[in-house]
């Protein structure tokens, strides 16, 4: 296994959880108020920095912007004045001239728990690889310093699914080469179950109903209500600062407009992906 099969695997687990992350929430008309992809600049913007905001500019108009405090803090320890800020674009705003959009009350970003529980899924994943590899490996090939070039082919080959490994009569196995027998216990059973419980732990911090719990948590209503309740907590933490920031929205910019901007949470999505788990599960436990 190379560096790059291991930076892929752990890349691959922050993308689709980053997905997961920046899709929870839906930002109805706020395209059509601040233009087409405000709605996906706002996720990824409060998924990475913890943090956006909306403005007014003048010669702009509306829009969703990256933001840092640019003054002292006030009494409740939010900033002054703040710095807007994208791609070709920079300026200053009064507090009090913009909507401040956090991620949570924290205003910490989402990728910093997402990184830490993409780190040991990969770590797991790779784990699982190499287990693996050593059932179908479970030998050291041990040989004299002449012939390691030889013998590194011989084992690439074997585990390459060569379904022969040809030799000349120089080389004489018999007494160039010995195998050691590592007997790798098999644990991927294990393992899978140990990437299913991080999965777990990230669905549940992002509000995401628990799908992967095994059949028997399941069939225990307290425990499966309680998990629930949390859930439902963490989602909350996410939902309440960017429904307040929504409310401000329409207060402050939208208050003459017919359009207005809706928060909402996609659950319809998430429902019917939970109804198909629940089925699944539910028909494992029927059947044994």
């Amino acid at each position: 296994m190379s560096m790059i099969d291991n930076n892929t695997t752990f890349i691959d687990y922050l993308d689709r959880l980053r997905l997961l992350s920046t899709s929870i929430f839906s930002w109805k008309n706020l395209d059509k108020v601040a233009g087409f992809g405000a709605e996906r600049f706002l996720e990824q913007s409060l998924y990475d920095e913890g943090r956006a905001c909306f403005v007014n500019d003048p010669e702009l108009g509306k829009m969703v912007l990256k933001v840092n405090p640019s003054d002292k803090l006030n009494i409740y320890q939010l900033p002054v004045r703040v710095q807007a800020w994208s791609i070709g674009y920079t300026k200053q705003f009064p507090f009090d001239d913009v909507v401040y959009i956090m991620n949570n009350n924290l205003q910490k970003p989402t990728i910093s728990t997402i990184r830490l529980i993409a780190y040991r899924l990969y770590e797991t994943e790779r784990t699982i690889d190499v287990n693996l590899m050593a059932q179908k490996t479970p030998v050291l090939i041990q040989g004299d310093t002449k012939t390691i070039l030889t013998l590194k082919q011989v084992y690439e080959q074997y585990s390459g699914n060569t379904p022969f490994i040809f030799g000349n009569k120089q080389f004489d196995v018999s007494n160039k080469l010995s195998a050691l027998k590592t007997d790798a216990p098999y644990i991927i059973d294990k393992l899978t179950q140990h990437k299913k419980d991080l999965m777990t732990e990230a669905l549940n911090f992002l509000g995401i109903d628990n799908f992967f719990s095994d059949k028997k948590e399941r069939l225990i209503t307290a425990e499966a209500e309680g998990s629930e309740a949390l859930t439902n907590f963490y989602l909350n933490c996410f939902y309440k600062t960017r429904q307040e920031a929504c409310d401000m929205i329409n207060e402050k910019f939208l208050k003459d407009s017919d359009i207005k901007i809706e928060l909402s949470v996609n659950r319809k999505e998430i429902a019917k992906l939970k109804d198909e788990i629940d089925m699944i599960i539910k028909s494992e436990v029927e059947n044994g």
